[in-house]
């Protein structure tokens, strides 16, 4: 088992984000934000950028270096 202090701040992501996937550990969160992050790995261009399309239509671009 492996234990880890986090910021207030981190601690109310972390109880949305349980909200959002439907999950009640830590745990839980930490796998759906892994597989999560993988598709992100995945989906990133040669310049590590993620591009999507928001709910608007517009372009949102991630960088997953800086």
């Amino acid at each position: 088992m492996c234990e880890f202090s986090v910021s207030p701040g981190t601690g109310k992501a972390i109880e949305e984000i349980q909200r959002v996937f439907g999950v009640t550990t830590n745990a839980a969160v930490i796998r759906k934000a892994l597989a999560l992050a993988l598709v992100f790995v995945r989906a990133a261009d040669d310049n590590h950028i993620v591009r999507m399309r928001g709910k608007d239509g517009r372009e949102i671009r991630i960088n997953l270096v800086d």
